[in-house]
Order: structure tokens, then sequence, then C-alpha cells
């Protein structure tokens, strides 16, 4: 975390060394990039980089903390609680895809995590974040399961697992070019993400979740 001298920088300073960490985080990876260039691309002294974090690791975890916490205000802070399981799905999956398109570099960050190396990040950062949105999707799925809205012949924990692994590949493919291609690949589209609609994709995503929690409709027996 940040020493209390970086807290008593002027807001912009800050936001341009966190902006600047975040970009080259992201673009770069962890090992690739060092303090002097985060240094340099933000206007500062190397020196003064060091009376603001302890090491480059700590400008690492507050960069991703920080990221955790605007995506979660971008996606959660919408949510209207009264809402059932289908419309907060379409929310989170719809306001995700929109703060992965205007912050690629916060989706990226995320990404960087799962890298061979990064293991003591995982511990630092990934528990937090994985274990409020699974709290939140299964105690969606139970509560729908409760409402007789959610099939009650599904496992809560295992739904919720596929269900924001579907949300994580489907931000991913916004902004990796890996995913990208495995996007474009897979739905059979010719030329270049410009190609894809993703109001489209979304629609039809978040109906596929949809179909897959809904009772069956009873037979009519006439």
């Amino acid at each position: 975390m940040p020493k209390s001298t970086f807290n008593n920088l002027p807001l912009e300073k800050r936001e341009r060394i966190l902006r600047v960490a975040a970009e080259l985080f992201a673009q770069t990876g962890y090992t690739k990039t060092d303090v002097a260039l985060i240094a340099r691309e933000a206007g500062v002294a190397k020196g003064s980089m060091y009376n603001y974090f302890e090491s480059k690791d700590d400008i690492y975890v507050h960069v991703c903390a920080r990221a955790l916490e605007q995506s979660r205000t971008a996606v959660y802070g919408g949510i209207d609680k009264s809402w059932d399981i289908y419309r907060q799905i379409d929310h989170i999956f719809r306001k995700g895809s929109a703060f992965a398109m205007e912050s690629p570099e916060f989706v990226l960050l995320y990404l960087n995590v799962s890298s061979v190396g990064m293991e003591r990040f995982a511990e630092a950062l990934t528990r937090e974040v994985e274990h409020y949105t699974a709290n939140h999707l299964r105690n969606l799925i139970r509560k729908g399961m409760e409402a007789g809205i959610v099939r009650p012949d599904i496992n809560a924990s295992m739904t919720a697992f596929f269900i924001n692994s579907m949300y994580i590949v489907l931000l991913l493919s916004f902004v990796s070019r890996h995913f990208q291609i495995r996007l474009l690949e897979y739905l059979e589209i010719e030329g270049d993400m410009e190609e894809l609609d993703r109001e489209a994709i979304l629609d039809q995503l978040v109906g596929m979740i949809e179909s897959m929690l809904k009772p069956a409709a009873p037979l009519n027996d006439n």
C-alpha cells in the first residue's frame, strides 16, 4: 500500500502515476515493467517513487486493488437489490462489458495475475475478488430457487462458477488479442472486431444463462 507521502500528493498527480502504472503493467506485464519506466512515463523522479511506495510489488498491489474497486463500483454500484437474478445478471454483463471497453488495462491486469510467477499476487488479490463475486452469485441463485424462478436441481456453487467464467472470458474477448481471435473463430466471423455486434453477443449470452437457469415449463396435459 502507498506511503502517506503518496496520499499527500495532489489528486491529479496521484491519478497520473496510477494510470501510467496500470497501463504499463497491463501492456508489458509485471516482470518487464520497472519502476524507472513508470516514473519516466508519469513525469516523476525514480527516487520519488520509492518515497511513495516501498517496492514495485507495493505499486502493483495498489494498482490492482484500485482497479478492483473501480470495477466493482462500475458493475455492482447501480444494482437494485430488489431486482431478480435475471435482471441482475443482465446488468452485470452489460456494465462489465462497458467497463472493459472503457478501461481495458484493468481487465488485462486481471489476466496478468493468472500468469506463471504471479502466485504471490494471486494470494493477495484473487481471493478477495472471487470471494465477493462468488457470494453474490450464489446468493442470487439460492434466492431465485426459493422464489421458484430458478430450477431447484442445479448446484448453486457450480452454477455461480460457470456464470462468472463466462463473464470473465467475455470481457477478455473484448480486450485481449488472443481471446479476440478465439471469439471470432468460434462465432465464424470473418474480419476483425469491428465486425462484432457486442450487443447481440450480450443478448445471446444472457439469454443462454436465463434458459439454463429457468425451470422447465409444465407439460400441458391437454
